[in-house]
């Protein structure tokens, strides 16, 4: 039980790196784009980190400190890892023209398709029975499907945080389509929709999230 237990927490602690890892990136985005637009994805940043909070005080709270030496699931790495280097590129595109934030904007939607992909996997795997059940022991007002609530709780907010940067990809449009329309009047418009699936970054669309964690 205990073994199993570790390999649970371990798979939390890998959620936790991926949250960190998306915070930092949508706070590099946040300083280089202009407001309003800056403002929204600042607070996709804060929800990231408010998720990773709330995964660290469960961690903190079971106390196992020996799972530093057991391996993460493949899958989580290669996120966190992708996050982690899609951040770094955006940290060095000084100029985010209207081309390259949309295309930053249509890698972010990957990102949390896949992270809501990630929980509901967890949902779905013995995982969270395990630190539930290892919680009850400790709380006794913390029930299954209290703590289950949490994690469907992330699922949620992940789909919310693609609507959001769908908007703002929306937004991103409507400014250039205005744009261009003082310079060229023959400009056609581009519905995001038909290019949602256009984005030559490819930074996560290749990762399996599948893998149970």
């Amino acid at each position: 039980m205990v073994e199993k237990l570790q390999e649970s927490a371990q798979s939390l602690k890998c959620l936790n790196n991926i949250e960190i890892e998306s915070f930092r990136l949508y706070e590099t985005l946040a300083k280089k784009i202009n407001p309003p637009e800056s403002s929204f994805i600042l607070c996709l940043s804060y929800d990231s980190l408010k998720c990773a909070k709330i995964i660290q005080g469960i961690l903190d709270y079971i106390d196992l400190p020996e799972t530093e030496n057991m391996n993460c699931k493949k899958n989580l790495i290669e996120i966190a890892d992708n996050i982690s280097n899609f951040n770094r590129r955006v940290t060095k595109t000084n100029n985010l023209n209207y081309e390259i934030s949309c295309e930053i904007l249509k890698e972010l939607t990957d990102m949390e398709d896949q992270l809501s992909e990630v929980y509901t996997n967890y949902l779905k795997s013995p995982s969270i029975i395990n630190i539930a059940d290892e919680f009850s022991k400790l709380a006794l007002s913390m029930r299954e499907r209290n703590f289950r609530k949490i994690f469907e709780t992330f699922v949620e907010q992940k789909q919310k945080h693609r609507e959001l940067l769908i908007e703002i990809i929306y937004c991103f449009e409507a400014k250039e389509a205005e744009r261009l329309r003082t310079m060229a009047p023959t400009f056609k418009y581009k519905n995001p929709d038909t290019w949602i699936h256009e984005s030559t970054l490819h930074t996560f669309t290749d990762i399996e999230a599948k893998e149970t964690v």
